[in-house]
């Protein structure tokens, strides 16, 4: 009688022993990256690869009890059941199907236990019912608590060989998971063997129809074979596409789409790289550019968007084509763009590099239809002067590039820490801005306007004030610009105008208001609406409302102004020139424009009766007035002097602190009541 379990070490062969060793460790470790990718994939993808894992991890199971199989030579004539070596084959498969099945449900806890244990079942029936093809001329017996330790010990290593594959600790638990598979098979397929004994019995022919050890070994060759390669390759073509893909990605997330320069995604990482490099030494110098086309949106204007992206594409191709070592290009968005250099011994370096950015910017684009020549500034900051961290630097660079913008004769701009101070300084009080409105900073006071010859006030002018929290009164001199600049205008010209109109409203005086309108404030397509609301919303009468605009008002866009002022008249508001005599005073500007009244500005008003240049102006303007039908009204009364000079001239109306100081609303309230007292009595 034989036991297996005694053959093991004596009638083995050794070498096939080793080789279903390695199928089973090869066939393993492709079946824990298939299922890997499995569990990462979905759909269709998701699909293949489980039938492609079922068909690996059922050959490597089947392949692996065959060959170990092979390696035992009995000593008695013996061969294989090719119906039940099929069967064992399909069972093998059939089971990873299952446990694959299982695993694509996704993961759910405890879910690893279920798979595991299918796999266990699968490797413990597909091994019985391939030990049960193998046919002897004697009779087989089995030890029943080794076949029922054959099953727990499949089992239990299944189960942890599926725990390792779906939930890897590290980036290589699943190579554990493979190893602990490779143990289930292999310590199930002995511990089964083991349970086995053998009788030789003479009488007990083995049939010719069974498979010969030869044939079932190239049989096992050819499946084995075909399988892992089908496997391998999928496996290898799938890596390959996924690199491709994944560099085909990265290059769409950090490169800008139009211009194929890398974006700012890429830029934060060169500047991650560059800051590395200052920190360690391994950079001397280095220094940030940043460049911003000057008046682009016109290109876009006058040619059209597809003509602007091709100007920007020709730009990148030059800036990228230009590149030597140690330098770096990137579009961060729009017209703008970030220049790095490092390695550098001076500014003479970064300047240089700037110098040649812009060279290569203002030279002109042919294009197929048109050419066109643009500008640039830029502002530069390097790591000598203005620190050593790289965001720093761009950030500075950027200040720069504002100040640049700022100076049409300085095109490119070295970073400059007191000029920052003052750009930063202006940032925050035009942020400050942005809130003084919702947070009752700002306020009116008003500005008697008087007529001359009786001295008798005939309206208002408003005048805009903020009381910052921290700073205090801030001038208008100040804000304002700033007002403008930021496009804050807008909106606090509209606060002022329904302000002023309710005020203006509740006099016990029907004086007229004067408010000053900015030159932004006339694009607003919502200006003649602002208007009609806030006259019908407060009851002031439109006769009474006078809008105060500047020359610069309309110079830069004559028909559009002429248009909405012509509308404004329309409505029967009253129309001043402020400021006149310091800009162009253009006569055709008087004759074209429908305005009320002129306001001479109070530098020409200042000791006129000792000054007779000023003398001069203020005649000549009042001879303009009279000839166009003008009222005119001059500003800056201060003295008795000066008034005297303006009634015996003829002037028609006055305002200035003569008269008084801008008044509170409260003031000027109190002021109409005493004027209305006054003329009732």
């Amino acid at each position: 009688m034989l036991r297996v379990y005694d053959c093991l070490t004596q009638f083995h062969d050794f070498s096939l022993v080793a080789v279903a060793a390695a199928v089973c460790a090869f066939g393993s470790t492709l079946t824990a990256m298939v299922l890997r990718r499995m569990l990462a994939a979905k759909g269709a993808r998701r699909q293949i690869q489980l039938v492609m894992c079922s068909l690996i991890s059922g050959t490597t199971i089947w392949a692996t009890h065959v060959i170990a199989m092979l390696a035992y030579n009995p000593l008695i004539e013996h061969g294989f059941d090719p119906f039940l070596t099929g069967v064992s084959l399909a069972i093998a498969i059939l089971g990873a199907l299952m446990t694959n099945i299982a695993m694509g449900m996704g993961k759910k806890s405890l879910q690893y236990i279920m798979e595991g244990t299918i796999f266990g079942l699968t490797v413990s029936s597909m091994h019985y019912v391939g030990t049960a093809a193998l046919i002897v001329a004697g009779e087989i017996t089995w030890q029943t608590d080794l076949v029922a330790a054959s099953f727990i010990i499949s089992v239990v290593l299944g189960i942890a060989s599926f725990h390792r594959v779906v939930y890897p600790v590290t980036r290589i638990c699943w190579l554990g998971g493979a190893l602990l598979m490779v143990m289930a098979i292999c310590v199930m397929h002995f511990t089964g063997m083991s349970a086995a004994q053998i009788t030789p019995n003479p009488t007990i022919l083995v049939p010719p129809q069974v498979l010969p050890d030869g044939i079932l070994g190239m049989l096992i060759t050819a499946i084995v074979t075909l399988i892992f390669f089908v496997g391998f390759s999928s496996i290898s073509i799938e890596t390959n596409l996924e690199r491709v893909a994944f560099t085909n990605l990265e290059r769409v997330i950090v490169h800008d789409q139009l211009t194929g320069l890398p974006n700012r995604m890429r830029l934060k990482q060169a500047l991650d790289t560059l800051s590395d490099d200052l920190m360690s030494g391994a950079t001397v110098g280095a220094a940030a550019v940043t460049v911003d086309i000057d008046n682009f949106k016109l290109v876009n204007d006058l040619h059209g968007q597809e003509v602007g992206d091709a100007v920007l594409q020709v730009i990148a191709s030059r800036l990228l084509a230009a590149l030597r070592p140690g330098e770096f290009i990137s579009r961060i968005g729009g017209d703008q763009f970030v220049g790095l250099i490092s390695d550098i011994a001076s500014e003479k370096d970064a300047l240089a590099f700037a110098n040649r950015i812009s060279l290569l910017i203002q030279k002109v684009v042919s294009l197929e239809n048109c050419a066109v020549a643009v500008s640039a500034s830029l502002g530069v900051a390097t790591s000598f002067h203005d620190g050593l961290g790289p965001n720093e630097l761009v950030q500075k660079s950027d200040h720069a590039m504002f100040r640049a913008k700022q100076n049409l004769d300085e095109r490119i701009c070295i970073y400059d820490a007191e000029l920052d101070q003052q750009l930063r300084n202006k940032l925050t009080l035009i942020n400050d801005m942005r809130n003084a409105l919702d947070r009752n900073q700002l306020s009116l006071v008003y500005q008697l306007q008087n007529e001359t010859a009786s001295e008798t006030p005939v309206g208002c002018e408003a005048l805009l004030r903020w009381l910052h929290p921290e700073k205090g009164d801030i001038s208008p001199a100040v804000f304002i610009p700033l007002a403008e600049e930021s496009g804050l205008i807008n909106d606090i010209g509209n606060w002022v105008l329904r302000t002023a109109c309710f005020e203006a409203a509740s006099w016990e005086q029907p004086w007229s208001i004067a408010i000053n309108v900015a030159p932004q404030q006339l694009l607003q397509p919502t200006l003649l609406q602002d208007l009609a609301n806030a006259l019908s919303e407060s009851g002031l009468a439109a006769s009474r409302l006078e809008l105060e605009i500047t020359e610069a008002s309309v110079i830069h866009d004559q028909a559009n102004t002429l248009k909405v002022l012509n509308k404004i008249k329309e409505m029967g508001i009253r129309i001043a020139m402020d400021d006149f005599g310091t800009g162009y005073s253009s006569l055709a500007t008087l004759q074209t424009f429908p305005f009320d009244q002129i306001k001479i500005d109070r530098s020409f008003v200042t000791d006129i009766h000792h000054d007779k240049y000023r003398a001069a102006i203020v005649r000549f303007t009042l001879s303009l007035g009279e000839a166009f039908g003008i009222s005119v009204l001059a500003e800056g009364v201060e003295t008795a002097e000066e008034l005297d000079f303006l009634k015996v001239e003829g002037c028609n109306f006055v305002q200035g602190f003569y008269f008084g100081k801008p008044m509170s609303t409260e003031n000027v309230r109190r002021l109409t009541m005493i004027e209305k007292t006054a003329l009732a009595s």
